[in-house]
């Protein structure tokens, strides 16, 4: 039954779509890579919005649900995998720095990996790999990813060698999300908890396909968050504090919600403030890239005009 808070996921999709719009103009104009993985994870933030908005006013389907379970962990990890693209593009931080991250990263898989087999060893309704399930598919499969990039990148430019940690992110992302899709697309849905404040928060899907959201969110929240954060201590640039707190105010929104099905609705709130302050960031920062392109091309053509002044 919809309520007051109904409205919030139907702000968000509107804004989130605004925001995917306003990304996508910036990739046709510059065609950076982090730009493209960015308006891919908007758009899927604008369908999740739009599931949740659905789900309010006309109820859940279990087809629609399992879509929506999968997309909204994976969303998170791919607008986390587009910032680490924007670090590597803005070269950052030094190899040893960029060790460092993919160290975190695999620590933070791993911690999540063995807390969801410890939890629930019991609780499978589907095929899987047994007890070391999720270790494979959260160290495993990423440290698999550093291998073959430690393999295929022997040869290559230091350039090019450090776009490899964006490239492992991303499809250590892409791996979880399809192995993550095809539990969802089999397991047991409980659809007396299509209720609101308690769906949204996953409480409708089997466990053990929750169990590979921390996965992808915690990896991808701490990318976004993290690096939004550094770069505004290093650069004291606004714009970097606006991308930070606004995803931090949907994660903290999705942990509270997790928390329990009283909580449920803060997640609306939580990611109406958040895509309000990530919109901000962006166009701040995006106000700031054609600002100073204009003071180039400005100079630019003020030297040629002195430039052939002279010749003359």
């Amino acid at each position: 039954m919809a309520t007051i808070m109904s409205i919030f996921p139907v702000i968000t999709t509107i804004v989130a779509v605004v925001f995917a719009f306003l990304v996508l103009k910036q990739w046709l104009r510059r065609h950076r890579i982090y730009q493209l993985i960015w308006f891919v994870s908007l758009v899927m933030f604008a369908v999740t919005a739009a599931f949740e908005a659905l789900s309010e006013f006309m109820g859940w389907s279990v087809a629609v649900y399992r879509a929506y379970l999968v997309l909204s962990a994976s969303q998170v990890a791919i607008m986390g995998s587009g910032t680490l693209y924007l670090i590597l593009a803005k070269n950052v931080f030094s190899t040893k720095g960029l060790l460092a991250i993919d160290g975190i990263l695999v620590g933070i898989a791993g911690f999540f990996s063995w807390m969801m087999t410890l939890s629930s060893i019991t609780d499978y309704s589907a095929l899987t790999f047994g007890a070391m399930e999720y270790p494979i598919a959260g160290i495993g499969t990423y440290v698999i990813l550093i291998v073959l990039a430690l393999i295929f990148g022997r040869n290559m430019k230091d350039s090019k060698k450090k776009m490899l940690h964006g490239h492992i992110y991303l499809l250590f992302s892409i791996v979880l999300t399809v192995w993550m899709g095809a539990y969802a697309a089999v397991a047991e849905v409980y659809t007396e908890n299509f209720v609101a404040g308690i769906a949204v928060a996953g409480h409708a899907m089997a466990q053990h396909v929750r169990n590979f959201s921390p996965l992808l969110s915690v990896t991808g929240g701490f990318l976004l968050i993290g690096a939004a954060f550094f770069s505004f201590v290093k650069t004291r640039f606004t714009f970097n504090l606006w991308i930070a707190l606004g995803g931090l105010a949907i994660a903290v929104a999705g942990s509270i919600a997790r928390s329990g099905a009283e909580f449920g609705n803060v997640l609306y709130l939580g990611e109406v403030v958040g895509v309000l302050l990530l919109t901000k960031g962006f166009y701040d920062s995006d106000r700031m890239i054609r600002e100073k392109h204009e003071k180039t091309t400005g100079a630019e053509i003020v030297e040629q005009s002195v430039s052939s002044d002279i010749s003359e």
